[in-house]
């Protein structure tokens, strides 16, 4: 059985709006179809999805800032499409740019990313979101194809990672390789929730729902 790791970190909009983003990928759209679902977003305006965004992030903030906000090379609320072309470039990361329902970069196959273990598979799919204003406001990562193994290091890797930057945050599931691979939806997920920073990092079994 393989497991998923869908790794959403950084950002100012993750939770419910990052579970959108994921169903939208090529591991979550047969999800989607399966449980009959249609996209929510096709007929909206790129400022109705922001205030949906707003409207999720309220629910989710703290009134504790945060201590960082790490957002794969890029600065939140400053970096713009610009940037973030440049940075994909000097990757030689494959990346198209959409401005509907919202302003997204997509970078598919981001092999450019360094990881620890040089055989762990790459980063898939790279997400950035922008404000209607131009700002980044959220990065999403997508790792797949991983035997429970891979994606219980990764998750290790990627808690210990943010531990660093940002203290202690809140774990709930299991994120053993036994448990992820033991059943289809096993999800083991770890979430930080300031004033002005939101990350999440979710393990996910997801094949026998595909």
């Amino acid at each position: 059985m393989r497991a998923r790791l869908l790794a959403l970190l950084g950002g100012s909009c993750v939770g419910l709006v990052g579970l959108i983003g994921f169903l939208h990928t090529p591991y979550g759209r047969p999800l989607m179809r399966r449980l009959g679902m249609a996209c929510p977003a096709a007929k909206v305006s790129p400022g109705e999805v922001e205030a949906v965004r707003l409207r999720a992030v309220a629910a989710l903030r703290t009134e504790l800032p945060s201590p960082a906000r790490p957002a794969v090379g890029q600065t939140l609320d400053v970096s713009r499409a610009a940037d973030v072309t440049a940075w994909a470039r000097a990757r030689r990361l494959a990346c198209v740019e959409s401005t509907r329902p919202s302003h997204t970069i997509k970078c598919e196959g981001a092999a450019g990313e360094p990881t620890r273990d040089p055989k762990t598979p790459p980063v898939d799919q790279i997400v950035f979101a922008f404000a209607p204003d131009g700002r980044l406001i959220s990065v999403d990562r997508l790792r797949s194809r991983l035997t429970a193994t891979e994606a219980s290091r990764l998750f290790g890797q990627a808690a210990d990672d943010l531990a660093a930057a940002l203290g202690p945050g809140r774990l709930a599931g299991d994120a053993t390789p036994d448990y992820l691979a033991s059943g289809s939806m096993h999800v083991a997920q770890l979430a930080y929730r300031f004033s002005d920073y939101l990350a999440t990092v979710t393990a996910m079994n997801i094949s026998a729902a595909l």
